[in-house]
């Protein structure tokens, strides 16, 4: 019974949490960091595969990628309500020495942790 009841708040608060991240906006100009990947990959950051990297001639090293700082560069919101924003590297740099920007969906990635809001735009 009460294994059941603390299960049940556990799952509550955990939808709040949840529900207070998808409602979060997004700025140009907000610093964010990039995360470890919940799996192998990124499945909300579109970065270029790991073959096509290694094509071009570049290192496709993922583990690189963790804590570093980025910029939103701009926001899109799609026709179905997803926030969509393109994200360039905070030193100035390419992601993996051609790329300048990356697209990410905002929310999703927020939730699943691959991205974590490190500064707000103060304009």
């Amino acid at each position: 019974m009460i294994k059941n009841i603390l299960l049940s708040m556990a799952l509550i608060s955990f939808g709040i949490l949840s529900a207070q991240n998808s409602n979060a906006t997004i700025e140009v100009g907000t610093i964010l960091s990039i995360s470890e990947p919940v799996s192998d990959t990124y499945k909300h950051i579109d970065f270029p595969r790991k073959n096509t990297i290694i094509k071009r001639g570049a290192i496709a090293d993922f583990n690189s990628l963790k804590g570093l700082k980025v910029v939103v560069d701009a926001v899109e919101t799609t026709k179905n309500g997803e926030t969509l924003i393109h994200l360039k590297r905070n030193d100035g740099k390419k992601f993996f020495r051609f790329y300048p920007k990356v697209t990410a969906n905002f929310q999703e990635a927020l939730n699943s942790g691959e991205i974590q809001l490190v500064q707000k735009n103060n304009s």
